[in-house]
């Protein structure tokens, strides 16, 4: 039996469900309170339905069943890249342009992980470990931060996941920008351009800012 690749073509070949436009972006908006009320409801259900069949349910497993599987934090790989990076070329913090070093690197999740937590390649970035842990912290970059350091970003995801080093890194850099940034769903899972992935990464921002008001840090260069 062959290797099988589970891509954009393999999971469209099961079909596709249509959510009205205005719902979705409903659902996208409020996620953070419509969640915990579905577990809630749920777990009601599953306690009516035991009742109803006349069987007892543990309210402590039914809660337990329902906690959600946490996105695990793993910043390895691109700190490896880092790493090999320095050892050949110098190495800036994508924030303030400070040249890094190895007791200095931090890797930033560029949206904060507390707000979204995204362990994408493209929200995974070098920056000074001052910055990382005392400054930014946990707050979204202001859009002038952004802005500035857009060519810095633009070239470490060229040579971190772009460049031809590891062939398997372009392609999931893309198919993880597609399925969890807005705007690129008319983009080939294999090519997503990074102008499109930056702008894209604007709106996101936009939209943490917006519906969960999470705070904005801005770069003082």
């Amino acid at each position: 039996m062959g290797a099988l690749l589970i891509d954009a073509a393999y999971l469209q070949s099961f079909g596709s469900l249509r959510v009205p436009l205005h719902l979705w972006r409903a659902l996208q908006r409020f996620s953070a309170w419509v969640e915990p009320a579905l577990v809630a409801e749920w777990t009601r259900l599953m306690a009516d339905y035991a009742r109803r069949m006349g069987q007892a349910l543990d309210q402590g497993q039914a809660a337990q069943a329902m906690v959600w599987s946490e996105p695990e934090r793993d910043v390895a790989l691109p700190r490896r890249i880092a790493l090999r990076q320095l050892q050949a070329r110098p190495l800036h913090c994508v924030w303030t342009g400070r040249a890094l070093a190895q007791d200095s690197l931090d890797i930033d999740h560029l949206f904060p992980w507390s707000a979204w937590p995204c362990g994408d390649l493209w929200n995974l970035l070098p920056a000074h470990r001052l910055v990382n842990q005392r400054l930014k912290r946990d707050r979204l970059p202001a859009a002038s931060t952004l802005a500035q350091a857009e060519e810095r970003i633009r070239d470490w995801w060229q040579a971190a996941y772009l460049a031809p080093v590891d062939p398997l890194l372009p392609g999931r850099f893309a198919q993880e920008a597609c399925a969890s940034l807005p705007g690129l769903s008319g983009t080939t899972a294999d090519a997503a351009p990074v102008d499109a992935v930056l702008a894209a990464v604007g709106l996101q921002r936009l939209r943490l800012h917006h519906d969960q008001q999470v705070p904005e840090w801005t770069a003082a260069l």
